[in-house]
């Protein structure tokens, strides 16, 4: 993900000060139950009526086809105050120095998808343009002043089904009481957490040994599932940490996923 922000951020007039946060990693186990697990039953069916529910992020895997759209904002206010014993900040990957003043900067993404390994994308870095990619398998492209040429971009990133498993690996759906909405034309139940723990679901999106990652263990969630199939129709979280000398680090994520299983979804090579 690094080659792509880059990218994307000199195509945007970015300067030095853009974060370097890494790619999506492998996703990793995520505390639901296993795909070979025995399907759930729903609570209201008779033991002749038993329904299937795959946990979500399984739910999500399922799918041929679906559009997301990924919205993220990484801000640091100026501190207002000065510790009396100032420590060094921790070594991270995303800001080599913060500039003077409040720091902010966005990405965001509209993204097609098709499997098993095809997207088509609109990206935008630190507020600037929307650029055209393609991502297939190993390849890539992106369109620049209407002239698609190949990227060497490792991968679009920020997927759905690592978002999903890194938000989701720490969270208990049993201890909350959902409430019925409707987002998207989709009957959903949401689930809402505050400050729910998390070892290691920041480290998973932006890189362990990210700022992220160091700082953020404390997560604010809202999850909408969908009350058909189980699988997240919107994931809203943010968490917020202190470096050592007493700057704070704020973090936003929204992903919001629909149109599954459209036949209208097709991702082809430009050239």
């Amino acid at each position: 993900m690094v080659g792509l922000l880059a990218v994307l951020a000199a195509a945007c007039g970015g300067g030095g000060d853009e974060p370097q946060a890494e790619g999506s990693p492998t996703p990793s186990p995520t505390g639901e139950e296993s795909p070979t697990a025995s399907p759930v039953a729903s609570p209201t069916a008779s033991p002749t009526e038993v329904v299937a529910t795959l946990p979500p992020c399984q739910a999500l895997q399922d799918f041929e086809t679906y559009r997301y759209s990924f919205n993220m904002e990484i801000s640091s206010p100026e501190p207002s105050e000065t510790p009396a014993q100032p420590a060094l900040t921790p070594t991270a990957t995303i800001t080599r120095e913060f500039p003077p003043g409040s720091y902010l900067f966005e990405y965001a993404m509209n993204v097609s998808y098709q499997a098993p390994d095809r997207f088509e994308a609109l990206i935008s870095a630190a507020g600037g343009d929307w650029y055209p990619m393609i991502f297939i398998g190993d390849e890539a492209w992106v369109q620049l002043e209407n002239i698609w040429t190949e990227s060497a971009s490792p991968g679009v990133g920020y997927e759905p089904v690592s978002i999903c498993e890194a938000v989701l690996a720490d969270l208990d759906l049993s201890l909350v009481e959902p409430q019925e909405e409707e987002i998207n034309d989709v009957k959903t139940l949401h689930y809402t957490f505050s400050d729910a723990f998390s070892e290691g679901a920041m480290g998973k999106i932006y890189g362990e040994q990210s700022d992220m990652g160091i700082l953020l263990k404390n997560l604010d969630v809202d999850l909408w599932l969908a009350e058909k199939d189980n699988w997240p129709v919107r994931i809203d979280t943010s968490s917020s940490g202190v470096y050592a000398d007493g700057r704070e680090l704020r973090v936003h994520l929204l992903i919001e996923i629909s149109d599954v299983n459209d036949e209208d979804i097709r991702v082809e090579p430009p050239l």
